[in-house]
């Protein structure tokens, strides 16, 4: 597709390069004359068109809202709220069918009137009825704006009678109309205010009513104070249930202890021998590091007697004459030992059991403790759920005394209104009278005009970006670098006063110095591009005939002998060789000769070479095609041909060729592999962007190395422009220029010898 085409071809070239105000310019500057043909008439035909519009004319009359009187403010009436219901109500009315009708039917009643509507539609043969005759707009004040209210009554008729009669029939219409209803409206609406007040008022009392005898119901006069002991209370049990609950955490810790030592003491707590006994107290003096059990009871006096009988008894086995354990007084402070331990033994066993009983005592507490915190509690929402049920009746009731005021307020401006003096009842008044229009409102000259040169304008620059949109052709530096995506080498400009037999002879004689500039420019160009130095060959190439390319190369040539670099113009335009007309020199001998001896006879091509080449200007010379063939790509593959190139390169610092066109024919591109560099020519204005991009894409493909475009043909002053379009087929392309350079005759014999060749 061509859009992908150039896409690609904007992306591979110089992407950075945008268009500058000089491009534009040039764009305008060429195309202005077919940009001035197509946009006059479009612009007239506009305005001659509109012209032809009907003729209305408009009139218009207004009410002015007069504001309420400063008594309202006494009243405490919201003066804004007032003047914005009435702009809304007059609106409502001004544009109400109503008002529609009577403006119709006071029309059909008076024959005057009737006539004067229908007065132009009779005169143009159009039927018409008095509806369709009948045209008006309301502009009226926003509901925002009650400084001024006004309201304006717009009307269009087909003559200016008409306008005039129509905005006054309206005026006075709904004067009468609002009149009418004032007082009826007025009536109707104190009735309903009055009616809602005491249904609302009803309201109110009975809300305060069912809250007074709720609360006397459920004991709420104190609803505060109950709220009040009731958390106290909760307060209270719950530090109880605390409290107990830290309690039996201590218990229960106590008894663990218990649990630990009776396991210690295992079955022999009941046991009556002397020394299970003493055993028992060893291990239940564990119990005494318990506080509530070393303390419990006489359990402090038993372990102070005790301690006295193991005192005693001690003294007793101390003594110089110690007494035996048989002794009578032995025998008697073990008896009272033996009686301490088992009380003793009874007493922690007792404090054990206490321990048991407090703590079974203290989760009855909590139990108890937790019944009373939990039926507190549930007074408690009780007595949320009474205050919540207080308080939205309270919100309903403060919505009804709201409702109650706001019914009154209206209730009040509606008392005053009709109470007011009768030059004050009527706040709407006539502020203006329609008036007879001097001029049509439609169709607007002076608009139409404004638009006319509008569009104009618009279609006077926009043809011209228009016509460069669809036009591909290569015309302009810019398209050479984006959408060929190759540099450019030069631009030389069109060339008028140069008779055409002399213009390859430009920089040779010096014919036109702007010219020769050109040509150097080119020079310095291509040398800054070249890859190779010398000696080396360039290739001089277009897309098709008559594009300048021997042009090119003849002035090319004579710029590399001017800069001291032997150089050899070969005409390889084998099909339509021309190089030789320059210097009116005999093509009997040439390329195709010298070939034909290299294939030969070798070994005379240095002779041969050195007679045919013809020196034309100091340091350039030619070498004619020496005939005509269009077996040029079979004689490419000979080793004659070869030979020839390796002596040119020996002699001379620069060769140029000059090709056939490589749209029409493979010559080109068979001899640009043996070639160093291309240089491809096109004109202005002549061969499609696309058509070159492939054509130079083809040459890349051969591996050789193209400098670049030269663009021949510019016109003067010429800038860069953007073009895009489609293009010809390459076979029609082809057919199409060819016929040119040979003649249809010609095309067809090549055709045909072409075809025996390939076969």
């Amino acid at each position: 597709m061509e859009e992908d085409y150039n896409t690609d071809s904007v992306n591979s070239g110089a992407n950075n390069k945008v268009r500058g105000f000089s491009d534009f310019v040039s764009i305008l500057r060429d195309r202005w004359l077919i940009s001035v043909a197509l946009s006059l008439p479009m612009a007239l035909g506009y305005v001659f068109y509109k012209y032809q519009d009907t003729e209305f004319y408009q009139s218009s009359s207004s009410f002015r809202l007069v504001p309420p009187p400063a008594v309202l403010n006494l009243q405490k009436v919201d003066r804004e709220t007032h003047v914005r219901s009435l702009i809304s109500k007059h609106l409502e009315g001004l544009n109400s069918q109503e008002l529609r009708d009577r403006v119709y039917q006071k029309v059909e009643e008076d024959p005057k009137s009737k006539a004067v509507l229908l007065a132009p539609f009779m005169r143009d043969g159009i039927p018409a009825s008095v509806p369709s005759t009948i045209s008006y707009s309301i502009g009226g004040p926003s509901t925002k704006d009650v400084s001024r209210p006004r309201f304006t009554i717009s009307s269009i008729a087909r003559s200016a009678e008409g306008a005039k009669l129509v905005a006054d029939i309206v005026q006075s219409e709904y004067e009468k109309m609002h009149k009418s209803k004032k007082s009826l409206q007025v009536e109707s609406v104190r009735n309903l205010l009055e009616s809602l007040l005491t249904q609302s008022l009803k309201k109110e009392s009975d809300l305060s009513e069912e809250m007074s005898f709720y609360k006397k119901d459920n004991g709420l006069p104190f609803l505060d104070d109950a709220k009040r002991n009731s958390a106290d209370r909760k307060s209270q049990y719950s530090s109880q249930v605390t409290s107990s609950k830290l309690q039996q955490i201590k218990i229960d810790s106590l008894l663990r202890q218990v649990l630990a030592i009776q396991a210690r003491i295992g079955s022999r707590e009941n046991s009556s021998k002397s020394e299970d006994i003493d055993n028992d107290i060893a291990l239940i003096k564990d119990f005494f590091e318990i506080d509530a059990i070393e303390n419990f009871g006489s359990i402090p006096n038993l372990r102070t007697t005790l301690f006295e009988l193991e005192r005693t008894r001690k003294r007793y086995q101390d003594r110089s004459n110690a007494y035996l354990e048989n002794h009578p007084k032995m025998l008697e402070n073990a008896r009272q030992v033996l009686d301490v331990k088992k009380t003793l033994i009874k007493e922690v066993t007792a404090a054990i059991e206490d321990l048991k009983d407090k703590r079974m005592q203290l989760i009855a507490e909590e139990r108890e403790f937790q019944v009373a915190m939990n039926k507190v509690q549930e007074e408690s929402m009780e007595l949320s759920g009474m205050e919540e049920w207080l308080k939205n009746k309270d919100r309903e009731l403060a919505v009804v005394r709201k409702s109650t005021d706001q019914i009154q307020s209206r209730l009040n401006e509606v008392k005053i209104e009709q109470a007011l003096p009768s030059e004050q009842e009527e706040p709407l008044r006539k502020e203006s009278y329609a008036y007879l229009p001097g001029a049509p409102f439609t169709p607007d000259k002076a608009k139409i005009r404004s638009m006319g040169f509008a569009i104009f304008f618009v279609s006077f620059f926009a043809i011209p970006f228009c016509l460069e949109f669809v036009d591909n052709r290569v015309k302009s530096p810019f398209d050479v670098e984006v959408f060929i995506g190759k540099d450019l080498l030069g631009g030389i400009p069109k060339i008028s006063d140069v008779d055409e037999n002399q213009r390859p002879l430009i920089v040779g004689n010096d014919l036109d110095d702007g010219l020769t500039e050109s040509f150097r420019s080119m020079y310095s160009k291509i040398q800054m591009n070249s890859l190779v130095d010398h000696p080396k060959c360039i290739l001089i190439t277009s897309a098709i005939p008559s594009e300048g390319k021997s042009l090119i190369s003849a002035n090319l040539a004579y710029c590399c002998a001017n800069h001291g670099r032997k150089t050899v113009l070969v005409d390889f335009d084998l099909r339509r060789p021309g190089l030789h007309k320059i210097c009116d020199l005999d093509n009997k001998k040439g390329l195709v000769s010298l070939v034909n001896c290299a294939s030969s006879q070798p070994e005379k091509l240095k002779n041969e070479l050195l007679s045919t080449v013809v020196e034309i200007h100091p340091n350039l010379f030619i070498l004619p095609s020496g005939g005509k063939t269009r077996a040029a790509t079979e004689m490419l593959e000979q080793i004659g041909f070869d030979l020839v190139s390796q002596d040119l390169r020996s002699e001379f610092d620069v060769i140029i060729i000059d090709s056939p066109p490589i749209g029409l024919f493979p010559d080109s591109l068979a001899i640009a592999r043996k070639v160093d560099e291309v240089l491809f020519v096109t004109r202005f204005g002549k061969v499609s962007r696309k058509i070159a991009k492939s054509l130079v894409n083809d040459l890349e493909a051969t591996g050789v190395n193209v400098l670049g475009v030269v663009l021949n043909d510019l016109p003067h002053k010429k800038t860069p422009g953007y073009y895009y379009s489609g293009y010809y087929g390459y076979g029609y392309f082809r057919y199409k220029y060819y016929n040119k350079y040979y003649g249809k005759e010609k095309f067809v014999d090549s055709l045909h010898e072409d075809s025996k060749v390939n076969s």
